[in-house]
C-alpha cells in the first residue's frame, strides 16, 4: 500500500488508509485529541461565572522610598525622580483664569514650578522658576496656577516607615482660548 500523506483523516494519494483498532470504537488518534478539548471547552462553557465582589474601599496610597539616610541638614525634602519615587496625583485643581487674561495674544501658557509636598500630601510651598514677568496677563496667570496647586493632593511619600516631604518639578498647560 502506498500512502502520500493525509488530510483531515482522509488518504491522500493512492492506497489505503488504515486505522488501528483497540476494542470497540477506535477514534483517529488527532480526532481523540480535538474531542477531548472540545469537551473542556463546553465543560468551561457550563460552568456558572462567578459573581464580582465590589471593590473595598481603595486604600489610602503611598508610595515608599528606599531606605534612605536622613536628610543633611539644610535640606527640607527629597528629590523625586533623583532619590525616591515621584508621589501619584490623587487629587488635581481647575486654574481658574480671568477673562482679561484670555483672549489676546496667547493662546496658552507653560508655567513650570518646584513644589514641596508636606507629609500629609498637600503642597506647602510652590516656588517659580526663572524671573516672573510683571507684564499682563502673566501675574493673573501665576496667581492663578498657584491657587490651583495649593489644592492638590499627592500620595504619601514613605522613607524608614515615615511620611516625608518630597520636592518635585510640575508643569501646566493653561489654555487661554
Amino acid at each position: 500500500m502506498t500512502l502520500f500523506g493525509t488530510r483531515a483523516g482522509r488518504a491522500v494519494g493512492l492506497g489505503v488508509s488504515l486505522f488501528l483498532t483497540v476494542g470497540a470504537g477506535a477514534v483517529p488518534p488527532v480526532a481523540a485529541a480535538t474531542a477531548g478539548r472540545r469537551a473542556a471547552v463546553r465543560a468551561a462553557a457550563k460552568k456558572p461565572t462567578a459573581r464580582k465582589k465590589p471593590p473595598a474601599k481603595a486604600a489610602k496610597k503611598r508610595v515608599v522610598g528606599l531606605d534612605l539616610p536622613p536628610l543633611p541638614p539644610g535640606r527640607s525634602c527629597y528629590r523625586a525622580g533623583a532619590e525616591v519615587p515621584e508621589p501619584p496625583v490623587l487629587k488635581t485643581a481647575e486654574i481658574k483664569v480671568d477673562d482679561q487674561a484670555r483672549g489676546g495674544v496667547l493662546k496658552s501658557a507653560l508655567l513650570v514650578y518646584e513644589v514641596t509636598v508636606d507629609k500629609s500630601g498637600r503642597i506647602s510651598e510652590v516656588r517659580t522658576l526663572g524671573a516672573r514677568p510683571k507684564e499682563p496677563p502673566w501675574p493673573q496667570l501665576h496667581d492663578a496656577a498657584i491657587a490651583a496647586l495649593k489644592q492638590y493632593k499627592y500620595a504619601k511619600t514613605l522613607v524608614r516607615g515615615a511620611a516625608t516631604p518630597v520636592c518635585l518639578m510640575v508643569s501646566l498647560n493653561v489654555d487661554l482660548r
